[in-house]
């Protein structure tokens, strides 16, 4: 503790001051995984589903609790405040996280604590954090620091798909004039690429099926939404006649031989073929990545496999394949400040009518997104495919020498007496909703471990999140000062 410039106000300074709330973080923190925060369908006044809302609901009671003023934006979002003026600081966090998936050892929504870690969906992201964040406002509170502008923890319930609850939540609240999102790592993320999610789709028609093709793709199926990259994939095709039999045959014996590749009847009647491919082990050079529908497309295209949807699989052959630069798409491009535009297959999916693919496009700053949109959308209709825009998140650039950056820098520095190095990304935080006013800081510590966020076993080492809490609360201070 020390005084502030007129040596009447006492303030806070990094000296492990969190460490006197650390059971009750860790206990919150357990319940609040407790409670399956993933979207789903509406409910009156729960725009993203019972659990989300009830995520919500937790975070806004613990802190009416503590003393702070609350406020429930109709199930969207909501918020803890304390100070007054017209200004205003914010911490902006997440309740709703990613579906579990498979391969958990433990509970994914167990809270479980086990050597040193908690266990559970959204331990890491972002759950952990967003109970830090409260306590930081708490441990302000306590120490007596009077802010002449409002301080808020905002939280939000939509991060994870589409970000639609900071939309309606700033269309009620004003903007705060400086905030940041604990919901990447440290130091600071200043630049994140504009990002975004297309379909293409290959819709079945009556003329297709008329057309008589020998092959016929019947599914085809790749990538979970929780993963960035499929690491299996997987395509059925049939035939009706002894021509396409015969070709269904020739498929197999082919691909059979080429890496991470398997080919089987399905059924007994040698006219439905499955075949299933893993990620190559070579790994692109661009994203340190591995695609097993790339992988599928190559194969396919090795054997000249031919069917009556030829136009997507031509299309993910011919314009993305083990391209991740966007060149043949023709969208590649580039500038100093964010790098390079960087291009995956994210998912395959079929129903009844279509079999739609999900390209994630990453895209610098300097660069228009309508514009990488328009180009693709023209591309894919010459091969006969529909395109859907299904996300779109514009870029942030925070200029290096924002308000914001200089006062995280200093608290970051102040904490680890480590330099704030400005960092950038290609996924998304709430510091998009920020219209560049705001940042991504921490709280994954620098050289940390790999906290399975999105994965099976998904934690947070209780000491990192500890130590994550002293630098959010510093970096709290810093924000809610004059």
């Amino acid at each position: 503790m020390m005084n502030d410039t007129n040596g009447s106000v006492p303030v806070p300074v990094y000296a492990g001051p969190m460490s006197r709330y650390k059971d009750d973080i860790v206990r919150h923190t357990c319940e609040l995984i407790r409670i399956r925060s993933v979207k789903e369908p509406e409910l009156p006044g729960k725009p993203f589903g019972e659990g989300n809302w009830r995520a919500l609901d937790y975070m806004l009671k613990l802190a009416e609790s503590m003393g702070f003023a609350v406020s429930h934006t109709d199930g969207y979002a909501g918020h803890a405040e304390y100070g007054a003026g017209e200004e205003i600081a914010a911490v902006l966090v997440h309740l709703d996280t990613v579906h579990e998936g498979d391969g958990w050892n433990y509970d994914p929504f167990g809270g479980t604590i086990a050597d040193g870690r908690i266990y559970g969906r959204g331990a890491a992201d972002d759950k952990g954090p967003a109970v830090v964040a409260l306590y930081a406002l708490k441990a302000l509170k306590d120490s007596g620091f009077l802010p002449r502008k409002r301080v808020r923890v905002i939280f939000g319930t939509n991060e994870e798909s589409g970000m639609k609850d900071l939309d309606y939540y700033f269309a009620k609240e004003p903007l705060p004039s400086l905030a940041f999102a604990p919901d990447a790592g440290y130091p600071i993320y200043n630049v994140e690429l504009g990002n975004m999610l297309v379909a293409f789709r290959w819709m079945r028609t009556e003329v297709d099926l008329a057309a008589g093709s020998r092959v016929a793709v019947l599914s085809f199926s790749g990538g979970i939404p929780i993963a960035l990259i499929p690491k299996e994939s997987g395509i059925v095709l049939g035939a009706e006649d002894g021509e396409g039999r015969k070709e269904l045959g020739r498929i197999r014996e082919a691909v059979s031989v080429l890496p991470n590749i398997t080919a089987e009847w399905d059924g007994e009647g040698g006219d439905r073929l499955r075949i299933q491919s893993g990620s190559q082990p070579v790994q692109n050079a661009e994203t340190g990545t591995a695609n097993a529908v790339v992988n599928l497309m190559a194969a396919l295209r090795a054997v000249k496999c031919r069917t009556n949807m030829d136009g997507l699989l031509r299309f993910l052959q011919e314009r993305i394949g083990l391209e991740s630069n966007g060149a043949s798409l023709g969208i590649s491009c580039e500038d100093d400040v964010s790098g390079k535009l960087v291009v995956y297959v994210k998912q395959v999916t079929t129903e009844e009518d279509r079999v739609e693919t999900v390209v994630s496009i990453r895209y610098p700053v300097t660069h228009s997104g309508e514009r990488v949109i328009e180009t693709v959308t023209e591309l894919a209709g010459s091969y006969g495919l529909e395109t859907d825009v299904i996300r779109h998140l514009h870029p942030v650039y925070v200029n290096p020498d924002h308000e914001v950056i200089r006062r995280l820098s200093r608290a970051y520095e102040r904490v680890t007496g480590e330099k704030a190095e400005l960092l950038r990304m290609g996924a998304g935080t709430y510091a998009r909703k920020l219209r560049n006013n705001g940042v991504a800081f921490g709280a994954g510590l620098r050289g940390g471990v790999n906290n399975n966020i999105h994965a099976a076993d998904e934690f947070i080492v209780i000491e990192d999140l500890m130590r994550h809490a002293d630098i959010c609360y510093q970096g709290l201070y810093e924000i809610a000062q004059e």
